[in-house]
């Protein structure tokens, strides 16, 4: 694990935008867990000039949110039951 501190949302949102870009360019049929809540906006605004402004294309990716699962019996979160 790498960590980077940084200081500011834009220079996170941009470093974190990198690595799903990074990804998506090797990857286009990624799947990606997104967190949820207001925390991960700027990342998100962020892909989303990336989208508009230099065409990164997210037709072939797969996404679910990460608290999708909230309420779920335990027995229906993975495959084994656990």
């Amino acid at each position: 694990m790498e960590v980077v501190i940084l200081s500011g949302n834009k220079p996170i949102a941009a470093l974190a935008a990198d690595a799903i870009e990074k990804l998506l360019r090797r990857k286009p049929d990624a799947v990606l867990g997104l967190a949820t809540g207001s925390s991960p906006l700027p990342v998100y605004n962020e892909l989303v000039l990336r989208h508009e402004r230099d065409g990164l294309d997210f037709s072939l990716v797969r996404a679910f949110a990460l608290d999708e699962y909230v309420g779920l019996p335990a027995a229906t979160r993975s495959p084994t039951g656990r």
